[in-house]
């Protein structure tokens, strides 16, 4: 398991609407933000290499973000 706390930066205004759809998602918990433009996170996923493809889909999918930038990257062997 691979855990990874992430800034992501949205179009300014729209953080609490992309922040609203990624409280949906399983593996990922919203830890804080600035309300405007900027969530905190921390995402869980299997490998390194589906954490990468969860940040690249969210950026292509998404208009409204802008960036995944990530602020640690850990694992967890359980």
């Amino acid at each position: 398991m691979v855990i990874a706390g992430v800034v992501i930066t949205t179009v300014p205004g729209k953080a609490p609407f992309v922040a609203a759809s990624l409280a949906q998602e399983e593996g990922v918990k919203l830890v804080g933000g600035d309300g405007r433009e900027r969530i905190a996170a921390v995402v869980q996923r299997a490998t390194g290499e589906e954490l990468e493809r969860w940040a690249e889909s969210l950026v292509a999918e998404d208009e409204r973000v802008l960036g995944v930038f990530p602020t640690f990257v850990g694992t967890d062997p359980a």
